[in-house]
């Protein structure tokens, strides 16, 4: 039972260590561009340089069994 709890434990921890190297790993584009970050536990982004940010996805995928991820982003955004 003791065991079960400690495994139990380092696969909460392993969950947890994935999520924290997917948010710090999210690249800084360029100004003007659109890109993809692909991540492994949390859902594909479209990520953009301008402020303040918006959705830049041109399509989507499914992720999971409710939820959708980006699939591909617009090539060149225009800032406001």
């Amino acid at each position: 039972m003791n065991g079960l709890v400690i495994l139990g434990m380092l696969g909460l921890l392993a969950i947890f260590g994935l999520v924290i190297k997917d948010l710090a790993s999210t690249p800084t584009p360029a100004k003007g561009q659109c890109i993809l970050a692909r991540r492994t536990i949390l859902p594909d982004i479209c990520v953009n340089s301008c402020t303040p940010t918006f959705d830049c996805t041109k399509s989507t995928r499914p992720y999971g069994l409710f939820f959708t991820q980006a699939a591909s982003c617009d090539d060149a955004v225009i800032c406001q």
